[in-house]
């Protein structure tokens, strides 16, 4: 009996002695006793609930609306900070294409002005060979004649046979500024000749021509603009 009461009074995890009227081993914490395992469960089940209503909390008006205000306040300020940044990226979408479009219109008038300048130069080279030769070159000569000498060069005349002094030109230029060739043409037996770009339409009916006929002298008001067919 005495060993029985004994047994009782040891843990059965640990061996340690319990402590009368403990739940749990003070040393494993181990439940103690048949029922003992529920006895937390049991414990919570008593203990009342803290989700009650705060009966402190009083409706202020006054806060209510203060409330409110700093959020429309809110609304407001993220609004127009919203529009001030759209308007941002959109002013610098227009500076930007603004300035792109400048760019570009710079290169339009500088291409141009070469091709004047070139023109200019090639209807000049054309006047000095026609006044040692007494013609424009021909069709078949072209404008490469203006800075070497054909091999099968002829004269207007018998008696100028020899009368090239070139080069009229040291280089001639082989394209305008836009890549197309420049268009050489005489007629009359090469008393009369047309020489013109075909600008940055490239003859395919956008843009303009610049075209120097004959008689032509170098003042760029001799260059006509033409539109393109």
């Amino acid at each position: 009996m005495a060993t029985q009461e004994q047994d009782e009074n040891l843990c059965h995890q640990c061996g340690a002695r319990l402590t009368r009227d403990r739940r749990y081993c003070m040393h494993c914490y181990a439940p103690v006793g048949d029922t003992s395992s529920r006895a937390h469960v049991d414990l919570v089940r008593k203990t009342a609930t803290t989700h009650r209503p705060d009966p402190t909390f009083v409706f202020s008006p006054e806060k209510h609306d203060a409330i409110a205000r700093r959020k429309r306040s809110r609304k407001r300020i993220a609004i127009i900070g919203a529009a001030t940044l759209v308007l941002s990226i959109a002013s610098l979408l227009v500076l930007s294409s603004l300035s792109r479009s400048r760019k570009e219109t710079q290169r339009k008038v500088a291409r141009e002005q070469a091709a004047r300048k070139e023109l200019n130069t090639l209807a000049e080279a054309l006047e000095r060979f026609k006044a040692d030769v007494e013609r424009y070159p021909t069709n078949e000569e072209g404008l490469r004649c203006l800075s070497r000498k054909p091999a099968a060069f002829t004269a207007a005349t018998g008696d100028r046979m020899n009368y090239w002094f070139g080069p009229y030109l040291d280089n001639v230029p082989e394209v305008d500024p836009w890549g197309n060739d420049y268009v050489y043409h005489t007629a009359d037996d090469g008393r009369s000749f047309e020489l013109f770009s075909l600008g940055p339409g490239g003859g395919g009916g956008n843009g303009n021509q610049l075209r120097i006929t004959s008689p032509a002298t170098v003042s760029p008001g001799h260059i006509s603009r033409l539109k393109s067919r």
